[in-house]
């Protein structure tokens, strides 16, 4: 069983920073973003993958690309859930 990994963006305040600072991070409203966040995690546990939530926040995001001077867009967003998982 593979485990997927999402963001846990704990308010719309944080979804907003997120799209102020995050290149190409989703553009849509927060209750938008989580409605498809919630639609994506459902389709990954219907296909027997386990769900794990993140929490991330726009200064821990900050942190991670100063600490790996990887720019700050969707990719390394994706990336930092990831690393911030172990």
């Amino acid at each position: 069983m593979s485990v997927q990994y999402f963001a846990k963006v704990k308010s719309p305040e944080d979804h907003a920073t997120f799209q102020q600072k995050v290149r190409h991070y989703p553009s849509c409203t927060y209750e938008e973003w989580l409605f498809r966040e919630q639609k994506k995690m459902a389709d990954w546990k219907s296909r027997r993958h386990a769900i794990r939530m993140v929490e991330i926040t726009p200064a821990k995001f900050e942190e991670y690309c100063k600490k790996t001077g990887k720019p700050s867009d969707l990719t390394t967003f994706l990336k930092a859930i990831t690393d911030m998982a172990f």
